[in-house]
């Protein structure tokens, strides 16, 4: 039985034409990341217009960023 942990950087922008969102995961952030730098980063992605939610609309605003630890334990593998 194997225990796994992977981190990842959570972000979610806003289309504030219909509200509809869109999350980006970046896998293994940097240990030294700051809320600086990633509200830096989420700013210049919705300035430039890169970002487009399924329905098709620009999001043009931050929501929210997180850093999530998730743990995965291995009770069996058969194969």
């Amino acid at each position: 039985m194997a225990v796994t942990t992977t981190e990842y950087l959570s972000m979610k922008f806003i289309a504030s034409s219909d509200n509809s969102s869109k999350i980006i995961r970046l896998s293994d952030p940097r240990a030294d990341i700051t809320s600086t730098d990633v509200q830096n980063f989420m700013n210049s992605v919705v300035s430039s217009n890169l970002l487009y939610t399924s329905k098709g609309s620009v999001c043009d605003k931050i929501d929210s960023a997180n850093i999530i630890d998730r743990s995965n334990n291995e009770l069996f593998n058969l194969i």
